[in-house]
């Protein structure tokens, strides 16, 4: 089932300060891929998943969600949370712990998505997507899915990507691109089918990816990447590659 796509809660179609609603698409206007930062995935209650991983679940969904973008060809992902932590240490002079990439130089985004996960009513979820300005912060268009109650975290992520798109079709921003694995991005909600195990494999690659553990990373999302239809974890494994083979944070 799918929600509909608003410029601020209750607001009707580019009525709030121009934010665009995600009910009404643009045509792509041209150009290059839109450069898409992730803040991060906020879920204001407890998820209905089991919590028992070794990263928080917020930080695995949003881990989701930038691999659901960075498989994509219509959206260039741009690496925004280890990056500038990374930009920062550099910068004062702390060393760079064992196996830790480096910053590189990144092209930086144009536009930043924040994703709130909340309750509503009983048997409700609804996945809000807000992309704001990366230079001035301004809210640009938003858009609003509704999920059932009891969900994995890998459709969570999936909605959430819809709705980056969706957000970025009302902008003009959305190349065209024939996705070969469109449940990744659905238009409706349906059930991912990943099994609770491979997305524990997942998580634990992302934990072995936080310490900069590489082989453990490797060995977790493969894993997890045998599971049919988990393209998820086949885009960390590909990062995890590049990265262990001296690619720098920046670079996506």
């Amino acid at each position: 089932m799918r929600g509909r796509g608003t410029g601020t809660l209750g607001a009707t179609p580019r009525d709030r300060g121009g934010v665009a609603d995600a009910r009404v698409p643009a045509p792509y206007a041209g150009g290059r891929c839109p450069r898409v930062a992730l803040s991060g995935v906020e879920l204001v209650t407890s998820p209905p998943w089991p919590a028992a991983a070794p990263v928080a679940a917020s930080l695995g969904v949003t881990e989701l969600v930038a691999a659901g973008l960075l498989r994509r060809a219509d959206v260039r992902f741009v690496e925004r949370r280890r990056f500038a932590a990374a930009a920062e240490a550099e910068r004062v002079g702390q060393p760079r712990p064992r196996g830790a990439p480096a910053a590189g130089v990144s092209e930086g985004a144009e536009l930043v998505a924040a994703v709130v996960v909340a309750p509503l009513g009983s048997s409700q979820l609804t996945v809000e997507v807000r992309l704001a300005d990366a230079t001035t912060g301004a809210v640009r268009s938003s858009s609003r899915h509704l999920l059932p109650t009891q969900v994995d975290p890998v459709a969570v992520s999936r909605i959430a990507v819809r709705g980056i798109l969706d957000a970025l079709g009302t902008l003009g921003r959305l190349p065209p691109w024939n996705d070969p694995f469109p449940t990744a991005a659905p238009i409706d909600f349906v059930p991912s089918g990943v099994p609770e195990s491979a997305v524990a494999d997942f998580l634990a690659g992302l934990a072995a990816e936080e310490a900069w553990m590489w082989d453990r990373a490797r060995v977790a999302y493969q894993a997890a990447a045998r599971r049919v239809g988990f393209v998820e974890a086949g885009a960390a494994q590909a990062r995890t590659a590049r990265l262990r083979l001296g690619g720098t944070l920046g670079e996506n």
